[in-house]
């Protein structure tokens, strides 16, 4: 796959079918399912054929009952390509987030706050975070996912464990998601992913986000009676 400016764009017809499944599914049961977006792409990316996203924001608004987690590294762009009314009135099941992956991106925050910050609902996406992010303020953020770097052997995307530890001090655990360490486990030895985990000094995870975890769901629809069926997506990226 080729990626940067002036690369094809490529649109997955199947989202909307897939989504406005999974909305009656969440209906019928209840169950708030969150979609990340997007998983391959940047929703506001300028390249792309702007009936694309006209398309997807039809399906986000129509799709009442899930969470929509959206992702960009591009904020500045959200007032120019998004419906007018969404800068005063956004729909509530909208989550944006951002991506801030080092001190020197923290302008992106000023510029996503400057649309989205009245809704109390922004988010950011530290990951793979390369430096500390101490000198930003991160208060209003909803929530923090922070995470290493996966797929290198560069030992200087190792993450370090005072990243956490300032976030803790300044802002508490409250708001704070620890997605993993990466490829670099806590001393900056080389695991690979799996076996570096995400417990942070021994023994604590730090899983807070504002929207329903998964699992928590599927705990929920078991102890509720509530049948859903194990082929039935839990999450979905699109």
């Amino acid at each position: 796959m080729t990626w940067g400016p002036r690369a094809p764009r490529r649109r997955f017809d199947s989202f909307a079918p897939r989504l406005r499944r999974l909305n009656r599914l969440a209906t019928a049961t209840d169950l708030r399912f969150s979609v990340f977006s997007l998983s391959l792409g940047d929703w506001l990316d300028p390249e792309v054929d702007p009936t694309w996203r006209s398309d997807m924001i039809d399906v986000l608004e129509d799709c009442t009952h899930l969470n929509f987690l959206l992702l960009t590294h591009r904020p500045h762009l959200a007032r120019k390509l998004l419906p007018e009314s969404w800068g005063t009135a956004p729909p509530t099941h909208i989550w944006p987030g951002v991506t801030i992956d080092h001190p020197l991106h923290g302008f992106r925050w000023r510029q996503h706050l400057d649309f989205w910050g009245h809704t109390s609902r922004s988010w950011i996406s530290a990951e793979p975070l390369g430096d500390s992010l101490a000198s930003l303020d991160l208060s209003a953020a909803a929530v923090t996912i922070y995470g290493g770097a996966s797929g290198t052997s560069d030992p200087s995307w190792a993450f370090n464990p005072i990243w956490i530890e300032e976030h803790l001090d300044r802002y508490g655990p409250d708001r704070l998601f620890f997605k993993q360490w990466g490829d670099f486990g806590p001393d900056g030895q080389r695991l690979g992913k799996k076996e570096a985990g995400r417990l942070f000094a021994g023994d604590r995870t730090f899983d807070y986000t504002p929207w329903p975890l998964h699992r928590k769901l599927i705990a929920t629809a078991a102890g509720g009676g509530t049948a859903v069926q194990p082929s039935t997506p839990m999450a979905m990226a699109i």
